[in-house]
Parts: structure tokens; sequence; C-alpha cells
């Protein structure tokens, strides 16, 4: 009597346990649910799970020998531990990617951020010069006129001029196989600050670029932008090239492949497309 006595009060005892734990587990995945925390949302619900199971599946009994025996030993078993290792590296597996996009998104952030500034920058040069933005020769590089109008008498950091993700794209601005001559560069080096070249493209120019075409016919050169110009104006944007299989962002080429475009009225957006009236 007393033996069965002991091992109800025990399994009665292991019951509750489980549940306090089903409920602290409840509420921690709730909270960690709604901070955003994925992946440790992940790890403790699997290690819990195999918590629960040992427990629901002959761990009481096991306690209560150890308990009434003598042994000490206790901890996961080989194959719990397996079952752990497995499970890590499979979230790890599927997560890898997901953190790999994030990392992306939050170089395509600061990109906007650094047009943003630009933007900001052109127009207080514009404020100086009758409303009017500099006027390159071309769309593409080396835009001279663009860094030495703006820095370093509106903008102080040369790295505002250089996109985060540009490494991803200069192998392709380099090459002259992708619809280019090839021989640019994107990338923020002394070299390439010194010779102005850098990641983004400027859309008020005096002439038509055969290395990106604008659409536009002969007689709309030059193409002069100002701050009064229609704010569905493109006035700087992401390098891109036509047949470029890659644009920056980690986003696919050619037609509708995804950049940052820096509009006449010094707003942001991530477009697809060509927007309307961008030229």
């Amino acid at each position: 009597m007393w033996f069965l006595t002991t091992v109800l009060k025990d399994i009665l005892a292991q019951k509750k346990k489980i549940q306090r734990t089903k409920f602290y587990v409840d509420k921690i995945t709730r909270f960690l649910y709604f901070t955003g925390s994925s992946t440790i949302l992940l790890l403790l619900c699997a290690i819990s799970n195999i918590q629960l199971l040992r427990k629901v599946h002959g761990m009481r009994i096991t306690k209560w020998r150890t308990e009434y025996s003598g042994n000490i030993s206790g901890g996961f078993s080989l194959s719990e531990l397996l079952v752990v290792m497995t499970t890590i590296t499979t979230l790890t597996a599927i997560l890898l990617p997901s953190l790999g996009r994030s990392r992306e998104y939050a170089r395509r952030v600061a990109c906007a951020s650094n047009l943003r500034q630009l933007g900001f920058g052109l127009r207080m040069y514009a404020i100086d010069n009758n409303g009017r933005y500099p006027v390159e020769e071309l769309c593409g590089n080396p835009q001279s006129v663009l860094t030495g109008s703006l820095f370093p008498s509106y903008l102080a950091n040369r790295d505002i001029f250089y996109c985060p993700s540009a490494v991803v794209v200069e192998p392709y601005a380099q090459s002259n196989e992708y619809g280019g001559p090839g021989g640019d560069s994107v990338i923020n080096t002394d070299e390439n600050w010194q010779r102005s070249y850098i990641s983004y493209k400027y859309f008020s120019i005096m002439q038509r670029d055969t290395r990106m075409p604008l659409p536009l016919s002969l007689s709309e050169y030059p193409h002069f932008l100002k701050d009064y110009s229609p704010s569905s104006r493109w006035l700087m944007s992401d390098w891109v090239r036509k047949n470029a299989p890659v644009f920056p962002h980690m986003e696919k080429g050619g037609w509708g492949g995804g950049r940052n475009v820096l509009f006449s009225d010094t707003s942001v957006q991530f477009v697809r497309h060509r927007t309307l009236g961008a030229f």
C-alpha cells in the first residue's frame, strides 16, 4: 500500500510539473512569437518538446527509480542528444537563407538612406543655384560634376556615394558581356573615389549615353532636372545594366529587377519597373 501511494504521489507531482512546464513554455512561446524571435522560438520548442516527451514516455518512473535506488545519473541520453543536434542542424539550414535575406534587406535600407541623403544634398545645392541640380555629361561613371558639386560642401562623407551591396554587381560593371562597354567600377575604393566612380546612376545629363540609353528621343536632350521638376522624375538610382543577371540587393536582373530610386522630390522608393513619368 505504501509503495502504491508513493508511486501515485510521484505521478501526480510529475503531472503538475509537466503542466507547469507546458504553461511556462506556452508563455515564453507567445512572448517570442510576438517579439519576432523566430530562431530562439524554434530551438526552445525543439528542446522543450524533447523534455516533455521524456517525461510522458517513462521518465516519471525512471526518476522514481533514481530517487529510491540511490542512482544519481541523469541528463540526456545519446539518442536524445542526436535528436537535438539534428533538429538544430535542420533549423539552421532552414534559417540561413532567411538570415541572408535579412542582412541584404538591412543593406537595402542603408542604400535607401544613402540616396535620401544625396537627395538632401542635391536639394541644398539647388537652393544655392537657382533651383538647378548639377548636370553631368553622361549617365554613368565618371561623375565628377556630381561628386564635386556635393562633396564636401553639402555632404561630408564619401561613403554616401556607394551602395552597401555594390560588391554584388561589381563583376558585371567591369565586364563587357552584359550590354555595356566594361571597365566600370562601383565599389568604394580610394582609386574609384579619386576618379569619381560611384555606385549610383544620375539622370540630370547633357547627352545620350550609349552605355545606358534613357528612354528619351535625341530631341529630349539635354535632360535637365530641377528642384521643381515633377515629383515622378527619377533623379538617381542603384547601378543597373539591362542584361546583368543580378541587380543590387540580391534582386534578379533584367526587366522587373528591383532597385532603389531617388525621385526629384527627394523621396526614395524600391521599384521593380520603370514608374510612370520617370523620365
